[in-house]
């Protein structure tokens, strides 16, 4: 049942982070819909954990599991983007 949790809630974080307008792994951000339907499973998982390990615990836990996901699918993202560009590659100087 956690890892269920755990998997909704990184999953409703990345469909906030691909409806997002900065978003850089997409050419163009998802509809707004996909922002809806990521807020709901957020709202939804949050209240899973809550459930599920108490209020203290598992909100506690879901907050982590969400700065988890909101903090390194960015992240991750701009280091395939970027990937290391040889200075010169594109005609820049170092």
């Amino acid at each position: 049942m956690l890892f269920l949790l755990a998997a909704v809630l990184l999953a409703g974080t990345a469909l906030l982070y691909l409806s997002d307008r900065q978003q850089r792994a997409l050419a163009q951000p998802l509809p707004a819909a996909a922002r809806l339907a990521g807020v709901i499973l957020v709202v939804g998982s949050f209240a899973g954990w809550g459930w599920r390990l108490g209020p203290g615990v598992g909100l506690f836990t879901a907050c982590w599991v969400f700065a988890l996901g909101a903090i390194s699918l960015p992240m991750l993202v701009g280091h395939l983007v970027d990937s290391y560009r040889r200075p010169g590659a594109s005609g820049e100087r170092a």
